[in-house]
């Protein structure tokens, strides 16, 4: 269960940086009736694209989810902070079950999809495989 924080807390190397660049912060909320009513398997993949742009919380800063340019190096400790820090982003975003359906349709190769890494996506890929197909009864 996710809670309110009034008042940004403090974030790791990358939100500290974003600080010092004068880059915006938000807080943390729970915001659940922002979230959508729609089943994302529903949509196609260019509408998940385009609600992700509009309504996604990492719109604001993409750069903490995707990491820096690719030719930027990033020391593993900075990496971690900023990858922490997206995940607290992804916990109360709008559109998190659309992006988790986005990210498992496309298996990305890097960044944070609604608070999973690449490798764990793949492991609940893995996962969703090896579940036992449900019981529908007879059909008629």
């Amino acid at each position: 269960m996710t809670t309110y924080h009034p008042h940004p807390l403090p974030l790791g190397a990358q939100a500290t940086k974003h600080a010092a660049e004068g880059r915006p912060t938000r807080p943390i909320t729970t915001r659940k009736e922002d979230r959508m009513a729609v089943d994302p398997s529903a949509l196609s993949l260019v509408d998940l694209v385009s609600e992700l742009g509009e309504r996604g919380d990492c719109r604001h800063d993409p750069d903490l989810h995707m990491g820096p340019d690719t030719f930027e190096s990033e020391p593993i400790a900075e990496r971690l902070a900023r990858q922490d820090v997206a995940r607290q982003v992804c916990e109360d975003c709008p559109v998190w079950d659309l992006c988790l359906d986005y990210a498992l349709r496309i298996r990305p190769s890097w960044g944070v999809w609604a608070g999973y890494l690449p490798r764990e996506l793949a492991a609940l890929r893995r996962e969703v495989r090896t579940l036992p197909a449900p019981d529908l009864g007879e059909v008629a």
